[in-house]
């Protein structure tokens, strides 16, 4: 039979249930699993994800009467309130049924993390059980705190985990998203419970609520983009949200966010030369690094960074093309620089159905974003990705020494190597297909055809085509800092 515990904690605004349950155990001196396991969460050593997004009749009852809560309040726990406004919770998103583990997996719902202010969590110590940790910090669109003007932190400074994260096990392998990592820990919810290795070895335990290095300030474009993204989750799905010049609901508008995100993040920095975005972020080329290679974000490789930095300058541009007085031009020039071949574009096709007319139109004219190519077709074709910031002028055809250290690291055939290296970046910075690139490096057409038969030999090996995939990126990167 289900009991009230003798003391209980009130529930804050805006507290989901993963925080409530680090809130109370801290006061009664528990742990969060043992609470868990007297409201009937669990009956072994997991919390699963599924608790935050919605609870049964019968799960709200039993945490109420453990927690002596109304079972309302604690249905407020969850992000089901947020329903239907903010479509990505719902059962059905984006046409298919989802689950709590797809919903975990997929980083447009919540974050299999937590960013944080730690700001707030100081002026919350002071509540019964500790500091309050904010259901909008879940959120994807959520990076900066409007109370005090900052952008949120993500990582513990101590051992550079992801916030309330599982990260990976000692072997290197994903660990399952969990409701409460480290469930079994008494600690103090603003402490980190990341721990690197098994069961036995202790948790980071670092307070989060301590002073950080103080993060960069964010801009007004940051803040508008935030502000505009909020309240189109927040608001009712009958709400009308200006998406590039017609109203839409607000459930297509965060579809059409999804859909241009990607379309930014795969296109970046021609975007922000295009569109001109905050300046802070100007100029990085590492935007969508992390959204696809980060495990402690999401496995789905559209899902947006986890740096709030590096989503403040996506969300920001954004929006920008959103207000941009000839949208539809620049999204089209856009998706033009997006290979036919990139893995971006079959959820392209996919997101499109649930698109606003507006950018469906953009989308469905084929004509505007079939990419022209020349000669052999190569393994990663390579879009211009570096307009306005790399002058294909200053581009030799044999790349010098202090810029062909990504290239080096590479077991490819030297000299071919550094030739189409040199072919890229002259794409990268034109928007050249690759003969029209060779010719202006003066490659011609005895030397090119057998430069690019020996690096798609050597692409086709193991291991090569995908090492070779950032190596150009990178020399771009030594390029522009030695003044190209």
């Amino acid at each position: 039979m289900t009991t009230a515990l003798p003391r209980s904690v009130k529930p804050a605004p805006g507290e989901l249930l993963p925080g409530y349950l680090l809130r109370l155990a801290h006061r009664i001196g528990g742990a969060p699993l043992d609470l868990a396991h007297r409201c009937n969460l669990t009956s072994g050593t997991e919390l699963s994800t599924r608790f935050l997004v919605r609870l049964t009749e019968l799960e709200a009852q039993r945490i109420g009467t453990v927690c002596r809560l109304d079972p309302a309040e604690a249905h407020a726990f969850t992000l089901a309130r947020q329903y239907p406004g903010y479509a990505p919770v719902g059962d059905v998103y984006l046409g298919r049924h989802q689950s709590h583990t797809t919903m975990a997996n997929d980083g447009w719902v919540f974050t299999a993390f937590s960013r944080y202010c730690p700001d707030c969590l100081t002026d919350t110590a002071h509540l019964p059980g500790g500091p309050v940790w904010h259901s909008a910090w879940r959120l994807p669109h959520t990076f900066l705190c409007p109370r005090h003007d900052r952008l949120l932190a993500w990582r513990c400074p101590a051992c550079q985990a992801p916030a309330f994260s599982n990260r990976y096990a000692s072997n290197s392998r994903w660990r399952r998203v969990q409701l409460t990592p480290g469930p079994d820990q008494r600690l103090h919810p603003a402490q980190c419970r990341h721990r690197a290795g098994t069961a036995r070895t202790p948790a980071c335990g670092h307070r989060l609520d301590h002073e950080t290095p103080t993060s960069p300030l964010p801009t007004p474009q940051m803040s508008r983009a935030h502000e505009r993204l909020a309240a189109a989750a927040a608001s009712r799905p009958d709400n009308l949200v200006e998406s590039c010049g017609q109203p839409v609901a607000s459930e297509v508008f965060l579809h059409d966010v999804r859909l241009i995100a990607l379309v930014v993040s795969r296109t970046w920095p021609a975007a922000s030369a295009l569109l001109a975005p905050c300046g802070p972020a100007e100029g990085t080329g590492t935007l969508d690094s992390g959204a696809r290679t980060d495990g402690w974000v999401a496995r789905s490789h559209d899902a947006p960074p986890a740096d709030p930095f590096a989503a403040a300058a996506l969300f920001s541009t954004v929006v920008r093309l959103f207000d941009h007085p000839d949208a539809g031009t620049v999204l089209a020039r856009l998706l033009a620089l997006i290979p036919t071949a990139s893995p971006g574009r079959p959820r392209l096709r996919r997101l499109i159905l649930h698109c606003s007319p507006a950018v469906r139109a953009i989308l469905s004219d084929e004509a505007r974003i079939r990419r022209s190519a020349s000669g052999p077709p190569e393994l990663f074709p390579q879009p211009a990705t570096y307009l306005s910031l790399l002058d294909p002028s200053s581009i030799p055809a044999t790349l010098p020494e202090r810029w062909a250290g990504p290239l080096d690291l590479l077991d490819a055939p030297p000299r071919a190597m550094r030739r189409d290296a040199a072919i890229r970046l002259v794409q990268m910075a034109s928007g050249h297909p690759r003969t029209a690139a060779a010719r202006h490096l003066g490659i011609g057409p005895k030397v090119l055809p057998s430069t690019t038969l020996l690096m798609r030999t050597w692409q086709k090996q193991p291991g090569n085509a995908e090492a070779y995939q950032s190596a150009p990126r990178h020399v771009a990167a030594i390029a522009i800092r030695n003044g190209s």
